[in-house]
């Protein structure tokens, strides 16, 4: 007998053709998915972000050129950059030329739908690895990419153009300055959308995994303690940080502060005058306001070690003989940098204490005040060992006042619009370096000081009629004036007491000097050696003050002179030095030595057969001013040369803007502390 017996499969064994099927086409791995969908997500919201912004400063532009830069477009001041590239001979911005513009909108959404299907498709590991990278492709590219255009940009310079620089890079990370002129750049939110995908692709899954190991390990209770105590970690102050809400007042935030906190302070007006009695840091986030109200100091640092940054500073009292100002220092070692000080009668205030920092500060007092009746923009009074770089100054009485201050680096400021650029006294071993004095009353007035250096600064166009010279000299010893660029004032240089001592000296080497009304007008009490300086094109070389000053200052140094445009001798050997010493007469000047109405006449007809008279008419011979024994053939430094001095920050920052939409520069990192 048979028997027969019914068999049923397995449910899993019946469908298992079915689900092989399905399988091909199943989500692969939860936390991979996720990851990659919200990779994804960042990777197109870079394509509509800014993925880097751009601000440079120049002089002519005090309120800033800008340049945003997204993935496949360029917006901002781009035709004004351009003609500042023209004129150091850079290739202009032009972004229908740049190729990574159009291959951003081609390579990003071919990217993005990679990373999408990969979220549902890639299985192998080594699938996704190469998704992980060509995800960090982008950024890493844009800063390759960048390297790469800010050379060509720094180097492929224009040999015919008007200012003539050395071939350059800028640097690719961090802000750019050099002397008044810099870039301020900064990768923006684009960028950081492209990293964060970078960064979720790669490091998500792993970590969505250990977390729910975790959970699953140890329970819920456990977990949530976790959270707790990473929670309560996180809202704990770190140093200075704390939850408090904001209490409203900089002065209350101070009161709470402990020594070495950094306090960030939000954006707003503070109605309020501030005394900082601790060593704190306390730094401004978008460019916050304190004003004092028209009353006395805005700002007292009275504690060492104090850093200020980042605010705009303004109304302090106008009431000159208590000498109010927008920051008064009376604690040694503080950091001002980066605020705008406006609407003070004094600008910085450094009194009685040192080794201060101040810069990247812009100062201006109060315009419709007179001159006069202004306050100084940094004032140093008894304050040595201090570093002043990078301020841009206007509308003050003096813009750097020293005195009884020594040992002080001066450099990279521009001043203008002021009384005095340089207002010096009783001030010893002070060197300024590469600032610019521009269309004020008088450039420098440097005086009874001893150990004074002035290099490649520029100072120009001080043309008051009562002073109007570049740099004074009154009763100095031991000074240096190297490498500057005097030009297009009333009087370049003028001398009295120069050195003041039998065993002190004063050296003009290595200058620019042009354009001007009178070159030099010495007393004869200067004593003062002059060699490779360069004399274009001023309407009178040398004035004398008070009798024979051709034999007491010395026009030649081992050999070798100055340049004198008005020089008509010859150079035989090719030696460079001319074979027939240069000898300056002034017959006018002669006359107005006997009766001062005769400056009247000059610069007319009559001035001129005065001069012609003496030269043909032996019984006219004027006295002698100078003679250089070995006058230069060429000059040594002109007017290019000054701009190839002054301007290599203008340059790296436009080769900054020229590299387009690259992202350049990480956002300079405060250490936050307590923020509000």
């Amino acid at each position: 007998m048979t028997t027969t017996r019914d068999v049923t499969l397995p449910a899993r064994a019946a469908d298992a053709p079915r689900q092989g099927i399905l399988a091909r086409y199943s989500v692969p791995d939860a936390y991979w998915t996720v990851s990659a969908l919200v990779a994804a997500v960042l990777l197109g919201l870079s394509m509509l972000l800014p993925l880097w912004k751009l601000k440079l400063v120049a002089p002519q532009y005090p309120n800033g050129l800008y340049l945003t830069a997204y993935g496949y477009r360029m917006e901002g001041d781009i035709e004004e950059i351009n003609r500042l590239n023209h004129y150091i001979g850079m290739k202009p911005i032009e972004p229908d030329s740049v190729w990574e513009l159009k291959l951003f909108l081609v390579a990003m959404p071919v990217l993005i739908a990679l990373t999408a299907a990969a979220a549902f498709l890639a299985r192998r590991r080594l699938h996704r690895t190469l998704i992980r990278a060509l995800l960090w492709t982008p950024p890493l590219f844009f800063l390759a990419d960048l390297q790469y255009w800010l050379y060509e940009f720094g180097h492929d310079l224009d040999p015919k153009a008007a200012l003539r620089m050395e071939p350059f890079t800028p640097k690719v990370i961090g802000p750019t300055r050099v002397m008044n002129f810099g870039a301020d750049t900064m990768v923006d939110w684009g960028f950081w959308a492209m990293v964060g995908a970078a960064v979720v692709i790669t490091f998500g899954p792993a970590l969505a995994r250990w977390f729910v190991a975790s959970w699953k390990n140890t329970g819920p209770s456990a977990t949530a303690a976790l959270l707790l105590v990473v929670g309560a970690w996180a809202a704990l102050p770190t140093r200075g940080e704390t939850a408090a809400d904001f209490p409203g007042s900089i002065a209350e935030a101070i009161a709470r502060a402990a020594p070495g906190d950094t306090l960030i302070v939000p954006p707003g007006t503070y109605h309020e005058q501030i005394t900082i009695d601790k060593p704190i840091t306390l730094v401004g986030e978008g460019r916050p306001v304190i004003d004092g109200g028209g009353r006395g100091d805005v700002i007292v640092i009275a504690a060492e070690g104090v850093t200020l940054r980042g605010f705009v500073i303004r109304g302090s009292a106008r009431d000159v003989a208590r000498e109010p100002a927008g920051i008064r220092v009376t604690a040694p070692r503080a950091t001002i940098e980066g605020n705008e000080l406006r609407d003070v009668l004094y600008g910085i205030s450094l009194l009685n204490s040192g080794g201060h920092v101040v810069r990247n500060n812009r100062i201006t007092s109060i315009p419709d005040l007179p001159p006069e009746r202004r306050g100084h923009a940094i004032y140093l009074f008894n304050a040595s060992d201090c570093l002043v770089e990078n301020n841009v100054i206007r509308y003050g009485k003096d813009g750097l006042f020293l005195g009884f201050s020594d040992h002080n680096l001066l450099r990279g400021n521009d001043v203008s619009d002021v009384r005095y650029g340089i207002h010096y006294m009783y001030a010893d071993h002070n060197e300024f370096h590469r600032n610019r004095f521009t269309r004020n009353i008088a450039g420098a007035a440097i005086m009874f000081s001893r150990g004074i250096v002035l290099r490649e600064n520029v100072l120009a166009y001080n043309r008051s009629g009562a002073s109007g010279y570049g740099i004074l000299l009154k009763d100095v010893d031991d000074v240096t004036i190297e490498g500057n660029f005097i030009h297009h004032n009333r009087l370049a240089l003028t001398a009295d007491g120069a050195p003041r001592s039998p065993q002190g000296y004063v050296s003009v080497r290595g200058n620019f000097i042009g354009y001007n009304q009178v070159a030099l007008e010495l007393f004869t009490t200067a004593d003062i050696t002059f060699t490779g300086n360069t004399f274009l094109g001023n309407l009178e070389e040398v004035r004398s003050l008070g009798g024979d000053i051709a034999r007491r200052n010395r026009w030649a140094l081992d050999g070798r002179g100055n340049y004198w445009d008005s020089y008509r001798g010859f150079d035989a050997d090719g030696d460079g030095i001319g074979d027939l010493p240069f000898t300056y007469k002034d017959a006018f000047a002669d006359l107005r030595g006997e009766n001062a109405a005769v400056q009247a006449y000059a610069f007319t007809p009559a001035h001129t057969a005065i001069q012609l008279a003496s030269r043909w008419f032996p019984a006219l011979e004027p006295e002698v001013r100078l003679v250089d024994p070995a006058p230069l053939m060429e000059p040594p430094v002109t007017l290019s040369t000054a701009s190839s001095r002054h301007l290599p920050a203008l340059g790296a920052a436009v080769g900054l803007a020229a590299a387009g939409t690259l992202p350049v520069a990480f956002a300079r990192r405060i250490p936050v502390a307590r923020r509000w």
